[in-house]
């Protein structure tokens, strides 16, 4: 095997590190946005809609992407309250 570091983004994140932070109780949390996720993402991935409604599909799918993300690492880095 090689002995080259994980790859890493300029932030300097691998994606070992962000899918730990990935907090899985987030999907469970909002039912109808994971059902629309999942959704949107068979529909671009298997589907043939017209060019525009692929647009509008991709848009919906950057946004719920980026709604769970940020939820999910809003609860990880949450200051615990001390007594």
């Amino acid at each position: 095997m090689s002995d080259l570091p994980p790859p890493t983004s300029k932030s300097g994140f691998g994606l070992k590190a962000i899918f730990e932070r990935i907090n899985g109780e987030v999907f469970l949390d909002h039912p109808l946005l994971t059902s629309l996720f999942v959704t949107d993402f068979a529909l671009l991935s298997f589907g043939r809609e017209p060019l525009i409604l692929r647009f509008f599909l991709l848009a919906g799918l950057v946004y719920l992407a980026m709604f769970f993300s940020a939820k999910s690492f809003a609860s990880n880095s949450r200051p615990e309250k001390q007594p």
